[in-house]
């Protein structure tokens, strides 16, 4: 569909979508940042001694991560949607699963 205005450029509408499962994904992304940070206070205020509590927490934080980058990454197959959500949902979600995947290993040794 076009539409002209006088003498203005034609303003061209398409029938991409942001997906919801980009916008989903993103969401995720933004929440397990917040919860990383905040466990990261968390731990430094109590010295590095601050219980299972906030491990099972950081654990569920990285599975939500996990979550995430797959719905990102499914998010890929679909035609006529803007990529900008999925790309930044996957970006963020796959560099946190990381970050968590490094900070288990750490933790470990």
């Amino acid at each position: 569909m076009q539409v002209r205005f006088g003498k203005r450029k034609r303003i061209r509408f398409s029938d991409r979508t942001h997906p919801v499962a980009g916008i989903v994904s993103t969401i995720i992304g933004v929440v397990s940042l917040s919860i990383l940070v905040i466990l990261c206070i968390i731990s430094e205020k109590a010295g590095g001694n601050a219980g299972i509590a906030i491990g099972v927490v950081g654990i569920l934080s990285f599975i939500a991560s996990v979550i995430g980058f797959v719905i990102a990454t499914r998010c890929y197959r679909k035609e006529d949607i803007y990529m900008t959500m999925p790309t930044i949902g996957s970006i963020l979600n796959g560099m946190l699963v990381i970050v968590y995947l490094l900070l288990f290993f750490v933790g470990v040794m």
